[in-house]
């Protein structure tokens, strides 16, 4: 528990109906997703004849896929962020939850959208030609897909990390029990055994080919990252007291680009069995940071932009990629007029990056349309 005399965050900002730092978060995890597969598509599914230049550039929109696991740390504070305050208000609800309500609620919250934006990606995928194979849209469907390779992408690639959220939610009774019973450092401990467990696992047991990829992708090998998030739920309500120091520039610097750093040698010595845990410690402090300087006023224009995006993030991650993949037959087809080849034109890089507009005015409608309804069914469910 927190020593007396700490004050939480909670018990600071109680009044707040929304954390900005967190909505300005989502947003930008949601825009790194949306640049690294714009990338993907200009310099590897629909390149240019000669490439497309800078590939520097390709490099550094790369990292954006780690929108990924930051949205993983950020899933574990939401979630558990209401059942750590009534933990710590003692309240009679935190002995047993209502599981039944829990679930419902995240169902109703998640899937309608998620089922919805697999239609309009089937129906993108329809219009621009492509063959449609069912039983991969099924597994889609069913939240099954990132189990097999062959089904693992699909007409909508990002969705298998939604179904990795449906299994965090599943075992999340059992974070919560470890949080009421042993609280948050010893947790966080029991789950980042379990992790590590299972990825080294991996590491020493060769799988079919089929299941290698996608073993990596099950909710064991990123239950510590959410947890993280969890476990800054935690401090946020006073149960967990933490150095203020992990919270500032240097710490969330040097982590991140410890990460970073090994991405440079993840094939060596196995280093990537602990790469995705380091970017969760990474993202947890940088969570923690923004925490410490929610704004008590008006935020900045930039802050404010990434807030709104924050806000319809889950619909842009459901909606960029069936976007950005009905644009490619027009990019590989300009890609050879032959004055774009005369003269070298970026037109790949180019038109993928003027379909951002078009995946954020998409994204703002399907909120309207589908989301914000869903969210409305959640809250009574």
């Amino acid at each position: 528990m927190q020593p007396s005399g700490v004050m939480s965050i909670e018990t600071q900002k109680r009044a707040r109906a929304r954390w900005e730092r967190v909505d300005q978060l989502r947003g930008l995890a949601a825009l790194a997703v949306v640049a690294c597969h714009l990338s993907v598509s200009a310099y590897l599914r629909a390149p240019n004849l000669d490439g497309g230049p800078w590939p520097w550039l390709r490099m550094i929109l790369g990292f954006g896929y780690l929108g990924v696991p930051l949205f993983f740390v950020i899933s574990g504070f939401c979630i558990h962020l209401p059942y750590a305050r009534a933990l710590a208000g003692d309240r009679e609800d935190a002995a047993l939850p209502d599981w039944r309500r829990f679930f419902a609620r995240r169902f109703w919250r998640l899937y309608p959208p998620y089922l919805g934006a697999l239609v309009v990606a089937v129906a993108l995928w329809w219009v621009t030609g492509g063959p449609i194979w069912w039983p991969g849209v099924a597994a889609h469907a069913l939240l099954v897909h990132p189990f097999h390779t062959a089904t693992f992408d699909g007409v909508n690639p990002p969705a298998w990390t939604l179904a990795v959220e449906a299994q965090l939610y599943a075992v999340y009774p059992i974070v919560f029990w470890l949080m009421a019973r042993l609280e948050a450092v010893r947790a966080l401990a029991v789950v980042l055994g379990a992790t590590m467990a299972y990825r080294v696992t991996l590491m020493l047991v060769p799988l079919p080919f089929e299941l290698a990829g996608p073993a990596w992708e099950v909710f064991l090998a990123r239950w510590f990252e959410w947890t993280l998030g969890a476990t800054v739920a935690e401090w946020a309500v006073g149960r967990l007291a933490l150095p203020r120091a992990l919270g500032s520039g240097w710490a969330v610097a040097v982590a991140l680009g410890a990460a970073v750093t090994l991405e440079w040698y993840a094939s060596s010595f196995g280093l990537y069995v602990i790469k995705e845990p380091l970017y969760g410690v990474a993202f947890a402090l940088l969570l923690y940071a923004a925490l410490l300087r929610e704004p008590e006023g008006l935020s900045s224009v930039a802050g404010r932009y990434l807030a709104g995006v924050g806000v319809y993030s889950y619909s842009l991650y459901l909606l960029h990629r069936p976007i950005q993949l009905a644009f490619e037959p027009l990019v590989r087809w300009l890609a050879t007029w032959p004055l774009v080849v005369a003269y070298g034109l970026p037109t790949s890089l180019l038109i993928m990056a003027a379909t951002t507009p078009v995946v954020l005015w998409g994204a703002r409608a399907f909120f309207r349309s589908c989301e914000a309804p869903a969210i409305r069914r959640s809250r009574v469910a």
